[in-house]
């Protein structure tokens, strides 16, 4: 579903008449288009929306080549990563069709948004388009999300020529401008800068207020107020309606002093007291809106149909008095061009709310509550809820977000969501089990701990809800039923999930497709592969045509997941494909759950050897996934640490390793999670020929003699169960590489033995084909040739019509001299000439990349490398190395590689110890 959009957001502000000509800031802000970034900074009140509105009004629309504005007006909300995609996705977009923006769906289920694919794509079409644009970020003090910022820190590093960024703030973001005004791309217009001058004082206050204040006098106010526009203006206003007798208005002004707080204070003060009751009371009670408009004023202030009459006549309608405020210059500003949307000055907003508090509290709940009902019935459901909470009206606001909550989930609101609950008393939500049950979902989505979730559910149990509320029983067994699988009990889940079925009603669509699938997962389980895959199928069929991608796509993914499994890899990536074409929504955007097909494609790119195409779809993976939470990405890391070591780039390859670690430690959900991390840390041992690291694991847990516990004390029952029927097997896998690499290979025949009979009873060719390559080249050892071509012509046949490539060039060497016999036997002719080739490009590339010997030196360092090798050497992680020498991570990767060649090493540790062999530390 869609995020509502208020257009009113993106539109240019319209020129004020009478405006005080800058041509200084103009040429300065005109110049500022050759550098990346215009900062535009200063407290409230120094005109800095309304100097860019003039700017880009006077930016030439025919020019060679043409230059398009994206504008956006910021406020707290968009903060929410959705809020902030969407009204991004729509600003560039307005600026010109072509541009394919990232999807503001894409930020499903929680918290971070836009991934660095994503925007390197956009940055890429910008680039090539004839025109020039400027994105220009109003407000931008508002936004405190740091997914945001970082956003703005890539494009800021990866700026194309043709696009500008423009950011106007009371307070400097948290943005890279050390490193950009050092290098000249930084244009920055500040307080100084912004200060109305004499000259341009006098010009306010005499030609566009008419004041006719001598020149003293303007001196006088203008350095009372040290050129600051606000309150120049609402002094202006004051003398409007005092005294015309120059000694009165001088004597006002010479009186005219403070701090800006008790100045603005006094002022609005006499502002309002020089306005006509009616329209005070308009100005305060309609204060408490973000943004007005006719309808929603009258709305607010309960105004019938009828004007109400008073002494004097019938009060104007609330467009009527808006237009007036305009006209009048009295701190409103338009925002479109029709005149139907307007805005106070955000300061004057601020001090009307601190007025209407004094002088009549009671009054602001109803204002809020009436402004709730508006936007209800307009649908815009996020403002009706934000006033009910300002309201403190929390029973309207629990029934709006319970009304509105799977919608809202839907859209992947959840940072917005959990927000919202968080502001409700606590009383309030132990009487409604059912925002108590989408809490505890929107809180297993986001990430949080089992435990918290739990107690979510216990807090339900505890309150007033009536027990022979079935629906509801039902609701709680669907989530215990995804809980289990968290733990890998797949049977209690089935088994919960069963329960819910039968208590849920029929037109519960959502909830009954997760328990199908739960259902389906059950089957499998069981060996039930046919029942299970079909019901699998069916489900993501349904599910897509009720409109649930994310079951669809899951479904669908744990599909594809089954015919890798049975070697079927064509067959897979057609289904992977489809799962993504489910997951993109119709302006061709992906949305999070995209992240599942895009970890098997990436794995199928990894298996044909297409490693760099591989990389990119699981990076894109960890990035879509880490908007639903952290936990999310796990699987995305570890598919990503075998390509690295496919590229020969160990430092990416651990650091891919240890971000799934960190995550694991930091889940707290199972620790299942732990004893995948560790079994892929055996597997980076593996690759490395650390024969001592992938045995410290092998004792760890309990596959070597000593130590001897075939269990962790820690791990629950239910843990061990998971790991005896689905870990062990690739544990033993794991191991059986460790018995070749320690010479163990009659250990290892064994082990592989056993290991085949079991893979083969569950179908697993996919295990089959790496079973049979590691028993070949255990045979060789052994001086089995005839076994082993035998086992290396099951391999092949089976691995031909999926076409894998790298389960044997991870084999090693000692895979060439093995495809070359079969060669000589004519297995597989075609197919063993084109593994004999990629071996061959293996080798090729490690020519280019090491000198055949050691030598001293192969080329000297730069000096940039000396740096990164000198912080290696104390010990900084390449993000500590980046953050230090203000270069990207990535940027510290190709440094280390760089060095890795040149002192022919592997690894940091190599490089700083080779460094120190030749003095160069």
């Amino acid at each position: 579903m869609d995020t509502p959009i208020l257009s009113t957001k993106l539109h240019i502000p319209s020129p004020r008449r009478n405006l005080v000509p800058r041509p200084r800031l103009l040429e300065r802000l005109e110049q500022g288009l050759q550098r990346k970034l215009t900062l535009v900074s200063a407290p409230a009140g120094f005109g800095k929306t309304t100097l860019l509105g003039a700017w880009i009004q006077r930016l030439p629309a025919g020019g060679a080549p043409p230059v398009k504005v994206a504008w956006i007006s910021l406020d707290h909300g968009d903060n929410d990563p959705v809020r902030f995609a969407t009204y991004l996705s729509a600003a560039l977009k307005q600026t010109d069709e072509r541009i394919e923006t990232a999807d503001p769906q894409a930020v499903e289920w929680g918290g971070s948004f836009w991934q660095e694919s994503q925007l390197v794509n956009l940055i890429n079409q910008i680039a090539v388009l004839p025109l020039d644009f400027i994105l220009l970020l109003d407000d931008y003090h508002l936004i405190s999300s740091q997914t945001i910022h970082n956003v703005l820190s890539f494009l800021l590093d990866h700026l194309p020529q043709n696009l500008h960024l423009v950011i106007a703030t009371r307070a400097d973001p948290p943005l890279p401008l050390t490193r950009l005004r050092a290098r000249g791309q930084l244009t920055e217009l500040r307080q100084s800068d912004l200060r109305f001058s004499t000259k341009e004082a006098a010009a306010f206050l005499n030609s566009v207020m008419g004041l006719g204040l001598s020149a003293k006098d303007v001196a006088s106010l203008e350095s009372r107020t040290e050129g600051w526009i606000a309150g120049l203006q609402m002094a202006s206003l004051s003398l409007q309606g005092y005294s015309p007798h120059p000694s009165a208005r001088s004597a006002f002004i010479q009186a005219f002093r403070g701090s800006h707080r008790f100045i603005l204070d006094y002022l609005v003060e006499e502002v309002l007291e020089l306005q006509p009751a009616p329209l005070q009371a308009f100005l305060l009670q309609t204060s408490i809106l973000d943004r007005l408009s006719g309808p929603l004023c009258d709305a607010v202030l309960d105004r019938k149909t009828t004007a109400p009459e008073t002494p004097t006549g019938p009060v104007p309608d609330a467009q009527t008095i808006l237009e007036h405020l305009e006209a009048a210059n009295l701190f409103i500003v338009p925002l479109d061009h029709e005149r139907c949307w307007y805005r106070y000055h955000r300061l004057f907003s601020d001090l009307l709310q601190k007025r209407l508090a004094q002088a009549t509290p009671e009054l602001v709940p109803q204002l809020h509550r009436r402004a709730s009902a508006w936007h209800e019935q307009q649908g815009l459901v996020a403002t009706a809820i934000d006033h009910a909470l300002a309201a403190q009206d929390d029973e309207r606001a629990a029934n709006l977000i319970e009304k509105n909550v799977e919608a809202i989930l839907m859209r992947s609101e959840v940072v917005t969501f959990l927000h919202w609950v968080e502001r409700l008393p606590a009383a309030r939500m132990h009487n409604r089990p059912t925002l108590c049950f989408f809490h505890a979902w929107a809180l297993l989505m986001s990430g949080r701990s089992l435990d918290v979730v739990e107690r979510r559910l216990q807090d339900m149990d505890c309150g007033q809800r009536p027990m022979e509320n079935i629906e509801m029983d039902g609701r709680i067994a669907a989530l215990r039923a995804y809980i289990m699988l968290f733990y890998g009990d797949v049977e209690s889940a089935a088994k919960l999930g069963r329960q819910a079925l039968e208590q849920l009603p029929e037109s519960d669509h959502f909830l009954r497709s997760v328990l199908s699938w739960i259902q389906s997962l059950a089957r499998l389980a069981e060996g039930n592969y046919q029942n299970g895959k079909r019901a699998l199928h069916e489900i993501a069929t349904t599910s897509q045509e009720m409109g649930n991608p994310l079951i669809a796509v899951v479904a669908l993914c744990q599909y594809a997941k089954l015919q890798m499994r049975q070697g079927r890899l064509q067959q897979a990536r057609k289904t992977l494909e489809q799962a993504l074409q489910w997951a993109t929504d119709p302006q061709k955007e992906r949305l999070p759950i995209a992240s599942e097909a895009l970890i098997g494609l990436g794995e199928l790119e990894r298996e044909w050897n297409n490693l760099e195409r591989a990389a990119e779809y699981l990076v894109e993976s960890a990035e879509l996934a880490r908007q639903w939470s952290e936990l999310a990405a796990f699987d995305a890391y570890f598919p990503l640490m075998r390509v690295r070591l496919a590229q020969e780039d160990v430092e990416a390859a651990r650091e891919a390793l240890e971000t799934a670690q960190q995550i694991a430690l930091a889940s707290q959900i199972t620790q299942v999670d732990d004893l995948l991390a560790e079994l892929q840390q055996a597997h980076f041992f593996l690759a490395q020929g650390d024969i001592a690291g992938a045995t410290r694991w092998a004792e760890r847990r309990g596959l070597l003699p000593e130590p001897a516990p075939t269990t962790r004390p820690d791990l629950q029952e239910d843990h061990e169960t998971f790991i005896n029927e689905h870990l062990r097997k690739y544990e033993h896998l794991a191991l059986a590489r460790l018995f070749l690499l320690r010479g163990q290979t009659t250990q290892a025949l064994d082990l592989l033995e056993r290991l085949l009979d079991q893979v083969r009873q569950l179908g697993r060719i996919d295990l089959t084909i790496e079973i049979q390559i590691l028993k070949a080249l255990a045979c060789q050892a052994l001086g089995f040739e005839t076994q082993a071509l035998e086992a290396m012509a099951e391999a092949l046949s089976l691995a031909e019509p999926g076409g894998y490539i790298r389960v044997f060039l991870d084999a090693g060497e000692g895979m060439i001299g093995l495809l070359r016999q079969a060669a000589a036997r004519g297995l597989a002719s075609a197919y063993v000439a084109k593994l004999l080739a990629a071996f061959g490009q293996k080798e090729s590339a490690k020519a280019e990349q090491a000198p055949p010997s050691r030598q001293p030196l192969i080329e000297a360092l730069s000096e940039r490398e000396m740096d990164v090798l000198r912080l290696l050497a104390v010990g900084m992680s390449n993000p500590e190395i980046a953050e230090r020498l203000v270069i990207a991570v990535s940027t510290v990767r190709s440094h280390c590689k760089s060095i890795y060649g040149k002192l022919d090493v592997h690894s940091r540790w190599d490089a700083v110890q080779r460094a120190q062999e030749l003095t160069l530390l």
